[in-house]
């Protein structure tokens, strides 16, 4: 199964996650949208959209991605995820930020957690993430484990 997984990133998390979900997919191209990078997805079986959470929603590139490859994806092995330090509403953020039509043929979706490094974030978003998540110092909330799942869920 040969696999591609696009995402965006603001300050790496998302990308750590991607590549995480590469070894345990047994390799995986990625495509950083963030950074302008395409690819044509004739060539992939199976296809992973992955994006940060800001304020409730994913990167606008990986939501004009999905918008723009609905047709594709719909037809490929489809997981999504999103990354992030507060996934209480998971399911909200899901419906949110993708159609009914990408989340019915997602075969897996899952929020992965996130990492608060401070001296990556500016003044305003550090204030921001200790008000809103009361965070001050270094966290990371990514769980191998949970990536791992994930990984199982879309290769099933």
């Amino acid at each position: 199964m040969k696999t591609l997984i696009v995402y965006a990133t603001k300050y790496g998390a998302t990308k750590q996650i991607a590549e995480q979900l590469a070894e345990y997919l047994g390799g995986a191209d990625l495509v950083d949208v963030g950074k302008g990078e395409t690819a044509s997805l004739t060539e992939y079986d199976c296809v992973v959209l992955g994006s940060p959470l800001t304020a409730g929603s994913i990167r606008k590139e990986v939501k004009a991605f999905a918008q723009q490859h609905a047709g594709e994806l719909g037809g490929k092995r489809l997981g999504l995820f999103i990354s992030g330090l507060q996934g209480e509403e998971e399911e909200s953020y899901f419906r949110q930020n993708f159609s009914p039509e990408l989340l019915a043929a997602a075969r897996a979706k899952a929020f992965l957690g996130g990492v608060f490094d401070p001296a990556k974030c500016g003044f305003v978003a550090r204030k921001i993430i200790k008000a809103v998540a009361k965070l001050e110092g270094y966290t990371n909330t990514i769980d191998p484990a949970r990536v791992e799942a994930f990984a199982r869920d879309l290769a099933r």
